[in-house]
């Protein structure tokens, strides 16, 4: 359980804050993975998100939202990195209370040893690398001839892989055994990103910083936005959704016409769609998209 703030000890002036990078290719669960951390920290916790979309907060541990900042009830406090890194560290370190441990989820298209760079500025010190792998797709990844080398570097660069969503695959252990192969860390089996908070903190730093420059993902990689003022066909939307080849990863949230005041959060991860209820409306419904570069 997470402790309530007047338990949190607050970090002192010049004493350094844990840096944890949580980074992994899209749709694996880098988010599941923060929520769960937030969730049951027992210190006060800063997240930083660097990844396309809103930070996906879980509504329940929300207080208040201030632009691009949100504060938990427990004393953490989260921030999109949308403006820059620089302006979202200096959210951070300039808070009334600063926190013991900062939180950086990497883009779902990025390197996270190239993140993991920044944990070395004053006032930081860097505690590990996490990546997350979904158990389902990484074996088909690693082989794309357009994602593979993005999926293995983000892979070597961890110092703890966490293989997420074995319940989606009838032998985790080979899947486990494929990884491996690439990285030579220690793997943690997850479903839904539960881990055990001790296995994600004070790692043995064993990833590799990236060498040489590999292809910036934003050479390969192009996002997008659509709206959805009105309500949509919810067949016609899903069968749209399923037949674009070109669509990675999406999230967003939609109304459907046989429902048109409930608002639907929408996640796309390869041919794989999900649809829960939101929890709260939003102004215009959109989704983001992430998508490979056609030319």
């Amino acid at each position: 359980m997470a402790l309530p703030i007047k338990q949190v000890r607050a970090t002192e002036v010049g004493e350094l804050i844990s840096v944890t990078i949580v980074g992994g290719y899209l749709g694996a669960g880098k988010t599941t993975l923060v929520n769960h951390i937030l969730a049951n920290a027992d210190q006060r916790v800063a997240v930083m998100v660097n990844d396309f979309g809103e930070v996906n907060i879980d509504a329940d541990l929300i207080r208040s939202r201030d632009g691009d900042t949100i504060s938990l009830a427990n004393g953490c406090i989260c921030c999109s990195m949308v403006d820059g890194f620089g302006a979202a560290l200096q959210t951070i370190t300039e808070a009334p209370v600063r926190p013991e441990r900062l939180v950086i989820e990497a883009s779902g298209v990025g390197y996270p040893g190239q993140i993991a760079g920044y944990a070395h500025t004053p006032g930081l010190k860097l505690d590990g690398v996490v990546v997350v792998v979904d158990a389902e797709t990484i074996r088909a990844n690693l082989r794309s001839e357009y994602i593979g080398d993005v999926v293995r570097q983000q892979c070597v660069e961890a110092d703890l892989i966490v293989l997420n969503k074995v319940d989606l695959v009838a032998n985790p252990d080979a899947v486990e055994k494929a990884v491996r192969k690439v990285a030579d860390v220690s793997v943690v089996q997850a479903r839904s990103a539960h881990v055990p908070l001790g296995v994600l903190i004070g790692l043995d730093r064993s990833g590799l910083e990236p060498s040489g420059a590999p292809r910036s993902a934003q050479d390969r990689f192009r996002t997008w936005m659509q709206e959805f003022p009105d309500p949509v066909d919810r067949l016609s939307f899903l069968a749209d959704l399923g037949s674009a080849s070109d669509v990675l990863r999406a999230k967003g949230t939609v109304r459907f016409s046989e429902d048109p005041n409930t608002f639907f959060d929408v996640h796309v991860v390869g041919k794989r769609v999900t649809l829960t209820q939101s929890d709260r409306p939003w102004p215009t419904p959109r989704l983001v998209y992430i998508g490979l570069r056609t030319t």
